[in-house]
């Protein structure tokens, strides 16, 4: 009987470790509309300076947009054209999201805007929350909008996984989908070769 006890009191905190390491690697929420959001960090990543391999996704044209902008105003898909656009799906109550935004920043600070965008799109409950968080990040200058329900749906399904990306070339097309999880190197790798087929067509 002892020991039958003290193997089962072994097992539930077992037990109990495990679901504490599971909810520091990720985590469901309610954002935007009420849906599920599922927050994932996953581990690994390409090593310093190492090749960062990318696939293209099966292209398919972009969903159409208007979505709430932080500070003010709209933003549609259609204020992007001839543009290659970044889409960064995130939340402020995603660690890893948070984190890779300097990447981002540092990324969208490099790149020539006539010819590449950024737009974070927040799953979060309202434009109000981002505009607070980018006011207490004055290092962020990024782009920001609110997705809504039928555009989160449209590029992340109902699952919503975050953090996620979209690249999404001049015409319009989805190119490349990377996550969930942190992508930036996945991501100015993707503008890369976008810029250098630009470059190629245009017979620079």
């Amino acid at each position: 009987m002892t020991t039958a006890y003290r193997s089962a009191t072994w097992l539930v905190v077992l037990l109990v470790a495990i679901a504490a390491a599971l909810a520091l690697a990720g985590c469901s929420d309610r954002q935007a509309g009420g849906g599920e959001v599922e927050v994932l960090r996953p581990e690994g990543g390409p090593e310093p300076g190492g090749v960062v391999e990318i696939e293209e996704a099966e292209a398919r044209p972009a969903p159409e947009f208007t979505l709430a902008a932080a500070g003010g105003g709209e933003v549609s898909l259609s204020d992007y054209a001839g543009k290659a656009l970044i889409l960064d799906f995130w939340a402020t109550s995603c660690t890893g999201c948070v984190e890779e935004l300097p990447e981002f920043q540092a990324l969208y600070d490099s790149w020539d805007h006539e010819k590449v965008e950024y737009l974070g799109v927040s799953l979060d409950s309202s434009i109000e929350v981002v505009e607070a968080f980018m006011a207490s990040r004055e290092e962020l200058s990024l782009p920001m909008a609110l997705g809504d329900d039928a555009m989160i749906d449209a590029y992340l399904g109902r699952r919503r996984t975050i953090p996620a990306a979209r690249v999404i070339d001049g015409e319009g097309m989805i190119r490349y989908e990377f996550g969930p999880g942190p992508s930036t190197d996945q991501v100015g790798a993707a503008v890369e070769r976008l810029l250098a087929e630009v470059e190629s067509g245009s017979g620079g």
